[in-house]
C-alpha cells in the first residue's frame, strides 16, 4: 500500500499515517504487538469502511448534479418550446 493519492491517502482509502503506524507496530516486539495490533486492525478497517462509503456519496453526489443538469435543461428547453408555440398561434 505504499501508493497514495494527492490527499495523502493510500490506494485502498486508508490514510497514509495509518499506514506508517501499522508499520511502526509491527516492528514492535511481540509482547507489545499482541496487545496493540488487533486495535491497529480494526482501525485500519473502519478507515476502509469511510473510505467506501465516502467514494459511494460522491458518486451518489455527482450523479445528482448531472440529473439536476439535465432536468434543468429539459426545462427550459420545453419552455423555449412552449413559448415558440405561444408566439406562432398568436401571429
Amino acid at each position: 500500500m505504499s501508493a497514495t493519492t494527492t490527499t495523502g491517502q493510500a490506494a485502498s482509502g486508508v490514510p497514509a499515517e495509518l499506514t506508517a503506524l501499522r508499520d511502526r507496530i509491527r516492528a514492535l516486539p511481540p509482547e507489545a504487538r499482541a496487545e496493540v495490533e488487533p486495535l491497529m486492525d480494526e482501525v485500519l478497517e473502519q478507515a476502509v469502511y469511510r473510505s467506501r462509503v465516502l467514494t459511494l456519496a460522491r458518486d451518489a453526489l455527482a450523479r445528482y448534479r448531472l440529473d439536476l443538469a439535465a432536468t434543468r435543461f429539459d426545462l427550459e428547453a420545453t419552455r423555449r418550446e412552449r413559448d415558440a408555440a405561444r408566439d406562432a398561434a398568436g401571429r
